[in-house]
């Protein structure tokens, strides 16, 4: 099915197009654009009506631009707009009004909504045409742009919402219009932003402001600031409010995790509206047990089968750099395990990291490799310090850690267990590698600025991957 023609794009962008238009996609990268993508020329880092030729080139049907770039000498495939941007997001609510039939869930939270995101698009697309955020499009330019992805008969869409400012969240939960919107959970991740817990959480909260009438919040009720979510739910006019924790009384509850298969593998045991239920997670740790009832319980109040929710959820994989798991082998012949949660960090979900990976049982050398947390202000030195004191108490044998704002953190890990610090990544990869000798466990967590995702990748490249 054809999404876009020169009808609706006159109809979204409220102008005129002076050719004819058939396309399936927006695209607004040359590296991803596909034959017969309209190429829209976004004004980021670096300005994309740099790449306008390129991507017409490429067999763009045409470029949004507003201008016409000095290096184009038939402008016929061109549209101009006021705004590229603004351009975007018109063609993102231009779709979500279209898709009719569509169940739409926005999913926010400063700790596991990638991974809820990804539980509920896995789990949905069994039970009807799913569209979802791709990667971690979570911004004013990836939200519309997920949107864009609709299609008439979409039946459920999984958008997952995010911030690091106040004022960011409610435009997007706008656009996106939700029938149920998700708050994970909240956690001092941007404080340095923000300024408080309060603060991120009145701003998580701003999800409800696009709520479709009788709409639905789901929200973390063992939380220390639960009251002020229900609180900011109801100023919103939401009167379907759930919760998921571990307490009594909730209507999703997390019972017990159990790891199995060296913590590659869960049981979960949990209660959904006062049934008991249990099913395997191919996730090690119980914050991402508890991801899981997130989307268990969307299954249940959108009237799905649970029984066959729980065959799905059982089936789906860990995102890259969020709880991966990789057994390796050296050249000797000796087997090396790589728990990756090396994508981003905060300290509730370093902790949580930190918990998993020692409760996995493994009889050799544990080794954490800590990267700095980022956007933590004036509080960064006391929730690095935490982390060390918590490490202390860790079953951990070695922990090298990385970040000029990390070398605190460093400084108060145990000498016993405490390795090298390094400015960055690539001090640690010099050597890394060389200095294994086998059945050396090895978990990663740090902020997306340290790129300890590098540290994964030359493992993977230079180690032979095993069963």
């Amino acid at each position: 099915m054809t999404r876009w023609t020169d009808d609706s794009l006159k109809i979204a962008l409220e102008l005129d197009v002076p050719f004819s238009v058939t396309s399936h996609n927006l695209c607004i990268d040359t590296r991803q654009l596909q034959r017969g993508d309209i190429f829209i020329a976004i004004k980021g880092v670096k300005d994309g009506h740099y790449y306008v030729k390129q991507a017409l080139d490429q067999g763009a049907a045409c470029a949004i631009v507003d201008h016409t770039p000095s290096n184009i000498i038939d402008n016929s495939r061109l549209i101009r707009v006021s705004d590229t941007l603004r351009a975007l997001t018109s063609l993102g609510i231009y779709r979500r009004s279209i898709a009719s039939k569509l169940k739409a869930i926005a999913v926010t939270g400063s700790v596991g909504k990638t991974t809820t995101k990804e539980m509920l698009r896995s789990m949905l697309h069994c039970f009807g045409p799913t569209v979802y955020s791709k990667a971690s499009y979570n911004n004013h330019i990836g939200v519309p742009l997920s949107l864009s992805l609709l299609r008439d008969n979409s039946k459920y869409g999984v958008f997952e919402v995010g911030m690091n400012h106040i004022g960011e969240i409610a435009p997007l939960a706008k656009i996106v219009q939700p029938e149920i919107a998700i708050i994970t959970t909240v956690s001092p991740s941007h404080i340095g932003n923000m300024g408080s817990l309060e603060a991120i959480v009145d701003e998580k909260c701003q999800i409800f402001t696009g709520l479709h009438e009788n709409g639905i919040a789901m929200v973390h009720g063992d939380h220390p600031l639960f009251e002020r979510m229900q609180r900011n739910a109801k100023n919103c006019g939401v009167h379907n409010i759930f919760t998921v924790g571990r307490k009594a009384g909730l209507d999703a509850r997390l019972l017990h995790y159990q790891p199995v298969q060296q913590g590659k593998k869960g049981l979960v045991t949990a209660e959904i509206f006062g049934k008991i239920i249990a099913y395997p997670l191919q996730f090690a740790g119980d914050h991402y047990a508890f991801n899981s009832l997130y989307a268990l319980l969307t299954a249940e109040v959108l009237g799905i089968d649970l029984g066959e929710t729980m065959q799905q959820l059982a089936k789906v994989q860990p995102v890259i750099g969020r709880g991966q798991m990789h057994n390796l082998q050296l050249s000797n012949g000796l087997p090396i395990f790589v728990f990756d949660d090396a994508y981003n960090a905060n300290p509730t979900s370093m902790i949580a990291g930190l918990k998993s990976f020692c409760n996995m049982q493994y009889n050799g050398k544990r080794i954490a490799i800590i990267g700095q947390m980022g956007e933590l202000g004036e509080y960064s030195n006391n929730y690095h310090i935490e982390i060390a004191e918590y490490i202390n108490t860790l079953q951990i044998d070695c922990v090298h850690v990385v970040g000029l704002a990390a070398k605190c953190l460093h400084q108060a890990i145990d000498t016993q267990k405490r390795g090298n610090w390094f400015e960055t990544i690539d001090g640690l990869k010099e050597n890394f590698v060389n200095e294994l000798s086998g059945h050396e466990s090895i978990f990663l967590k740090g902020s997306l600025s340290q790129k300890l995702p590098e540290l994964v990748t030359l493992l993977k490249n230079q180690l032979k991957a095993v069963a």
